[in-house]
């Protein structure tokens, strides 16, 4: 979640907050298998690392917009987003207005709850296949 300068006007929900932290560990734990599959891959094979993106291994890459992780996690308020588009029973051409409405404090509300959607289908992925 983008957040305007100024502080959070929403409501706020516990519950949601501490499932973000779950939410948080379940994240790291998922990068850190991550890195280490891939770790393992290129010390198996030196000569894949030509298959990774250019600037891949750099830890300064000379792009000026950052590389985003396919998990980019949104912060602990985009809980209370998604239950706003959960529990919301007016008219869908009406929703981007009223999720605009509702959260002031966030610059872009709708692209932000796209990105959460985004992780959390990468996240049910990943789970299903190492299950």
């Amino acid at each position: 979640v983008r957040l305007r300068n100024a502080k959070w006007d929403a409501e706020v929900d516990f519950d949601l907050a501490a499932f973000h932290s779950l939410v948080r560990v379940v994240k790291r734990t998922l990068r850190q298998l991550t890195e280490a599959s891939l770790s393992s891959i290129l010390l198996k094979d030196l000569s894949r690392v030509k298959l990774l993106p250019p600037g891949f291994m750099c830890a300064s890459p000379a792009k000026k917009e950052p590389t985003q992780s396919a998990l980019m996690l949104p912060r602990a308020c985009m809980g209370i987003a998604v239950l706003f588009f959960l529990r919301y029973n007016g008219e869908r051409a009406n929703f981007s207005r009223e999720l605009r409405n509702h959260f002031p404090c966030c610059t872009q509300p709708r692209e932000d709850l796209q990105a959460a959607f985004f992780f959390w289908e990468h996240l049910r992925r990943c789970v299903n296949e190492f299950a």
